[in-house]
């Protein structure tokens, strides 16, 4: 019933009136949330076999979930968020919550995409375009982005996911840096690690796959919008699993267990984008023309090993910055 609670409060504190029009993803579209009646309904209640609490949860989801995310997706950076959290070291969690007081991981995990409005100049730190036939991430041609029209575009060299995951991770450890400034930083964090890991925001084909429309589970249209493949994989091939966010992480947390992950848990985010970008070249190579059952079946485990990825990695990220005792006595 936690998710529920939460999905609710998120509703309730970011997305009243509900027609309030949104600007979300690479799409520069005012969005409206799509009605519960129209043929977008199937991406949300997935089957009659639906347990009353799944359909509840999917209800509050659909409430809050605009037609073009970033990345995971509420239900997806609150899932990395709680793996995270789950393999935190004791001295870790305790600074953690000087930080965060009563809120939780998850519950900071979106914040990055609310505040988007507001913070035009973070637009485009939530992924890395790296040319689809580049051999890889480069930081000179893939942080700069003087072309774009967002704010200090032309002056930040550093407009990427890649760059701001280790700008913040410095801010973060610094006992010395304020605390507003500190858990910030850890709002961001918290939210790029997911992005960088979802593999089409490591790529610039058809802008990271927004411009691929197709029909997804028998619609063409999410909403009023045209269904497109990196929607697709921010929210709904997770959103057709059918499963709450306590759910999903018990699924992941055995995905962990079964593959080793945990020894998957180093890197640095210039190696997450690589891996990233290899996966999204795969994904667009052919390029789908349907999102259907088959399709689902046949990458909802990238999907989740992604996730899982992200979860582990974060959880070390923080370890590395949150882990001294000191901070804890401040």
């Amino acid at each position: 019933m936690k998710s529920i609670k939460r999905a609710a409060a998120s509703a309730a504190a970011f997305f009243l009136p509900i027609a309030q029009p949104m600007t979300r993803g690479y799409n520069h579209q005012e969005i409206f949330l799509p009605h519960i009646g129209s043929p977008a309904r199937n991406l949300f209640f997935l089957n009659s076999e639906v347990s009353l609490k799944k359909i509840i949860v999917l209800i509050l989801l659909a409430a809050f979930t605009s037609t073009q995310l970033l990345a995971w997706g509420p239900t997806g950076h609150a899932v990395v968020a709680d793996l995270a959290y789950s393999r935190l070291t004791p001295t870790a969690k305790q600074n953690l919550h000087l930080l965060l007081g009563d809120d939780t991981l998850a519950s900071i995990a979106s914040w990055a995409d609310q505040v988007r409005k507001d913070r035009d100049e973070s637009y485009d730190w939530h992924f890395v375009d790296i040319p689809k036939d580049a051999a890889g991430f480069s930081d000179e041609r893939d942080c700069f982005r003087p072309q774009d029209k967002h704010k200090d575009a032309q002056t930040d060299h550093h407009n990427c996911a890649v760059d701001r995951i280790e700008i913040f991770q410095k801010v973060l450890a610094d006992e010395n840096a304020s605390k507003a400034e500190r858990l910030e930083a850890l709002k961001w964090i918290v939210h790029f690690v997911g992005d960088l890991h979802q593999p089409l925001h490591a790529i610039d084909e058809a802008r990271g796959g927004n411009d691929i429309k197709l029909p997804v589970f028998g619609s063409p249209k999410c909403g009023d919008y045209d269904c497109n493949l990196h929607w697709t994989w921010d929210d709904l091939l997770i959103h057709h699993a059918g499963l709450t966010e306590e759910e999903y992480v018990q699924r992941l947390n055995g995905l962990i267990e079964q593959k080793h992950l945990d020894k998957q848990a180093g890197g640095t985010p210039v190696d997450w984008a690589n891996e990233s970008h290899l996966q999204a070249k795969r994904i667009l190579t052919p390029i789908p023309t349907v999102v259907d059952e088959a399709y689902y079946q046949a990458n909802i485990d990238l999907v989740n090993e992604k996730l899982a990825l992200a979860g582990v990695r974060l959880a070390k990220l923080l370890n590395d910055s949150l882990g001294k005792s000191p901070a804890a006595s401040k």
